[in-house]
């Protein structure tokens, strides 16, 4: 399963960077916050340039890795770059393309639900990957498929962030609204040259609320790193 070309905002963003558009910049419309803009330069980083919670997270990853979401590969390349076996795996042809181009070796381009061929000591999910579940309660069936994936004593390396910050109040008090849907429960739609993705669902996870629930599924969760702004790096194994 691929994306539709048409429909292929993350590839035709990146391609049009890497063919020299270095303003080209994705339209990042959400269902509970302001309208942003995501460069596609923040795509292209090297090491040097990644905060460092994103660092540590890089830092944990060993023998045969899996990155999900590689996007425009960048940190498929850094693994590469040490000598680690790295399958890089994104739904986008147009990203897988642009990993091609960059020199990274092994590329899948497929959606991570389908795919089975092979199991590995790492998983990476970077850049808030954990949210490809779509939402909290099939966050479960993300973590018992990506278990078939694992080798044994293998690891799942993630990033998130704990939302709670879009409902701080003037007197620093968080009032998080009563909804059935769990607040880190985004809609997204994506716009690029006035050509938009189609709204998805996507999450962000609290790292208290993501521990209970891998532990239901029975992994445990180790805390590495925190970000400046409520975000962190953690693995579940």
């Amino acid at each position: 399963m691929k994306i539709n070309e048409d429909k292929d905002i993350f590839g035709s963003c990146c391609k049009d960077y890497y063919n020299g558009d270095k303003n080209a910049q994705i339209i990042v419309h959400t269902d509970i916050a302001e309208t942003d803009v995501l460069p596609a330069e923040h795509l292209f980083r090297n090491f040097d340039q990644m905060p460092h919670h994103e660092q540590v997270a890089l830092q944990q990853a060993r023998g045969e890795i899996l990155d999900i979401g590689a996007c425009a590969g960048s940190h498929s390349l850094y693994l590469q770059g040490l000598g680690y076996s790295v399958t890089a795996l994104d739904i986008s042809a147009g990203c897988c393309e642009v990993m091609k181009n960059r020199g990274v070796k092994n590329i899948i381009c497929t959606d991570i639900f389908k795919y089975q061929d092979k199991t590995y000591d790492s998983i990476l999910l970077l850049m808030n990957g954990i949210g490809i579940a779509g939402n909290l309660p099939k966050l479960p069936e993300l973590l018992d498929h990506l278990r078939t994936l694992l080798n044994p004593g293998g690891k799942i390396i993630f990033d998130s962030s704990d939302l709670q910050y879009l409902y701080l109040e003037e007197d620093g008090s968080i009032a998080i609204p009563l909804t059935e849907r769990y607040y880190g429960e985004l809609i997204y739609n994506l716009e690029y040259k006035k050509k938009k993705s189609g709204k998805f669902n996507w999450f962000f996870v609290d790292p208290y609320t993501i521990e209970a629930v891998a532990g239901e599924c029975n992994f445990k969760m180790q805390f590495l790193a925190e970000g400046p702004h409520f975000d962190y790096v953690a693995c579940l194994y």
